[in-house]
């Protein structure tokens, strides 16, 4: 009987568990692009959130978002923030390994994020 249970919610459970994950990968990816958007505002100084396969310039304002372990992202165009804190529109693929997860957009220019799939 304890078997038979266990069969049936372990699947579950470890779905849930995914869920609540990627949603907390992607609630800290927003939560680091809008402490970048309030540093472009404070500093008066443009910031660009670069894919993290390319080697940022630091100098030139180009930043990396470090996801946890296994999660990456991916970003096409170059998410540019501007002095004011006004972001460029960008499409973000949350990866956990390989495995797509969720599609991203920014939109209104005000850097927040709106999923496009599952």
């Amino acid at each position: 009987m304890l078997g038979l249970a266990s069969a049936i919610l372990m699947p579950s459970t470890t779905r849930m568990l995914d869920q609540a994950t990627a949603h907390a990968v992607f609630f800290e990816f927003q939560r680091d692009v809008s402490n970048l958007r309030r540093e472009a505002n404070r500093t008066g100084i443009a910031l660009s959130i670069v894919d993290p396969a390319a080697v940022p310039d630091e100098a030139a304002g180009q930043r990396v978002i470090t996801l946890r372990a296994p999660w990456r992202y991916t970003l096409a165009p170059t998410l540019d923030i501007a002095e004011g804190g006004v972001c460029g529109a960008t499409t973000v693929n949350l990866l956990n390994g390989e495995v797509l997860v969720m599609t991203l957009r920014t939109r209104d220019g005000d850097c927040v994020f709106s999923r496009l799939q599952a």
